[in-house]
């Protein structure tokens, strides 16, 4: 290669004319592809130009030139010009129009409307066949006669309702100026109940009136509604119990009524009225403990209601004075104080289940004990049907101890032993001393026979009493320490007891009436020896004083 002023361009064009001009070898491959790639883009490129070219020969320079489109256009155009006139036309005079949005509105208030009127028709036209059937009744068993009255009470009601719903609809579809035959055929169908003179009165010219007429008729109609719907929920519940559950916010659905006891089983077993005694015990309390000191609060043997007493006193009993007591230490732990300050204790100073004679001013009770002075504190105390007392006693034992599986509870008598009558014994551990009984029927006897000879004052009810009439119990126990009984009486549906520990699957309410208001329930686990044994050995004068009912005994 010759250089010529130090360059050697001219030298390289002159090479390439001369490659061009002569064939291509193997070693020129790679020139010869580059030279190829190069014109296929140049096809490539004038192929797409033909393309977009033939396009807009095709449609032309705009979008609005095309034919389908423009169809399309116009067919859009001729819908939005229906629904315009469709709905203008629905709005009514030109003087009350106030848009497309209140033509809507108006339009399907108007659909409303006939639908009401023919719905109003067809049902009246049911009713009038059915009142007509009720008429024609010749004879007949007193049921069927009780079911035509009862049949017949709902179809006025029901015709009363339709009644009001017919108003409201005549009135609009007059005022709107529609189906104004219509409106006369329903009015001929109204005009053909019974009793017609009251539904022509019931409508008024001014439709303000009427509506408001309309309003309180409704009002008053769903009240008798209501109050008939109540009957008709009771599923034939007393109402004694529909007054206990009424109470605790409990509904009454066909399964629970058809568990729930009879008022004839709950009076059979405990009588009609409560059983309380001490009463007179009562104006010494208040004449001897001034009224910022009073207290009042349970005691009795395990399993006899203590925790619902207290539940029911706190909230529907209230000494106000109470308020002006020095208050218990507020360093100590919230159980041992009154959260509510109302008066209103949840067991006695001394302990609620440890015998008086032994605790009693002796023993401050762990829980609501301490900074108390127990002699100015007004005992409740709480007695229990012996026999259910044993059966509780059975699935919660507390601090007692005896003998017994759950195949064989209460086991007065040792059902291991059968040549002779030997009782289980129960130890039971009090706050300060252990003591021994010869059998659960025996601990229940000792332990009541000494609450009969405390002279302090105090009284004593019934658990049975506090169930089935905790309304009037618990007045009374709050009337006898002079404190202020609620006007809105609340019971307490829920277990009184803590579902834990010892009080693991306590009763609540509902479970406690289904529990102690069936006779049936009563004797449950009791073996025949059980029962004779019991039978023989019961404190009959505690039985007759608190009304129980000793069971019969067995045949054999």
């Amino acid at each position: 290669m010759t250089m010529k002023n130090g360059h050697h361009q001219p030298l390289r064009v002159s090479n390439l004319h001369r490659a061009a001009a002569q064939p291509a070898s193997d070693n020129d491959s790679l020139s010869t592809a580059s030279y190829d790639g190069s014109n296929s883009r140049r096809k490539r490129r004038s192929r797409k130009s033909s393309s977009v070219q033939a396009t807009r020969r095709a449609f032309g320079s705009s979008i609005l030139m095309n034919g389908i489109f423009q169809k399309l256009l116009l067919l859009l155009i001729a819908v939005v010009i229906f629904d315009i006139v469709y709905f203008w036309d629905a709005f009514g005079d030109d003087v009350d129009s106030q848009g497309p949005e209140a033509g809507i509105h108006k339009l399907h208030d108007k659909n409303r409307i006939e639908n009401a009127l023919q719905s109003i028709s067809s049902k009246l036209h049911a009713i009038n066949e059915a009142k007509g059937a009720s008429n024609n009744i010749d004879g007949g068993s007193s049921n069927e006669l009780m079911l035509n009255e009862n049949k017949i009470i709902e179809l006025e009601h029901e015709v009363e309702i339709w009644k009001g719903r017919y108003e409201m609809a005549v009135r609009q579809q007059k005022i709107d100026g529609h189906d104004e035959s219509y409106v006369s055929g329903v009015e001929n169908e109204l005009l053909s109940l019974h009793d017609p003179m009251n539904a022509l009165n019931a409508i008024s010219n001014n439709y303000e009136d009427a509506q408001m007429e309309h309003e309180l008729s409704i009002v008053e109609l769903q009240e008798e509604k209501k109050h008939r719907a109540k009957n008709l929920e009771r599923y034939g519940v007393d109402e004694h119990i529909v007054k206990i559950l009424t109470a605790a916010n409990v509904e009454i659905d066909e399964e629970l009524a058809e568990q729930l006891p009879t008022w004839d089983d709950i009076v059979s077993m405990y009588g009609d009225k409560p059983v309380i005694h001490g009463l007179e015990t009562c104006q010494t309390y208040r004449d001897t403990v001034k009224p910022e000191d009073r207290m009042l609060g349970p005691a009795g043997m395990f399993n006899t209601g203590t925790n619902l007493l207290f539940e029911l006193m706190k909230v529907n009993c209230d000494i106000k004075e109470a308020r002006n007591a020095p208050s218990v230490d507020p360093s100590l732990p919230i159980r041992y104080r009154e959260p509510r300050r109302n008066g209103m204790r949840w067991q006695a100073p001394w302990g609620k289940h440890n015998p008086p004679s032994t605790h009693r001013d002796k023993n401050v009770a762990k829980a609501w004990g301490k900074g108390v002075k127990q002699l100015d504190f007004f005992p409740v105390v709480l007695i229990k049907d012996p026999y259910s007392w044993m059966g509780s006693q059975c699935r919660h034992k507390y601090a007692s101890f005896w003998g017994h599986d759950e195949q064989h509870c209460p086991n007065l008598i040792r059902w291991r032993v059968t040549d002779r009558d030997d009782t289980a014994f129960v130890r039971v551990k009090y706050a300060l001393e252990w003591k021994q009984y010869e059998s659960l029927l025996d601990m229940w006897n000792k332990w009541y026979e000494e609450w009969e000879e405390q002279t302090f004052p105090h009284m004593t009810t019934r658990f049975e009493d506090l169930l089935f009439h905790g309304e009037e119990v618990t007045k009374i126990a709050c009337d006898c320490v002079g404190g202020e009984f609620t006007k809105n009486f609340r019971y307490v549906e829920e277990s009184a007891k803590r579902t834990v520990g010892v009080h693991k699957g306590a009763n609540g309410l509902v479970k406690a009436m289904l529990q102690y208001g069936d006779p049936s329930k009563r004797l449950t686990g009791f073996t025949d020896r059980d029962r004779r044994y019991a039978s023989k050995n019961m404190d009959t004068d505690l039985m007759k004083k608190y009304a129980y009912v000793p069971p019969i005994l067995p045949s054999s």
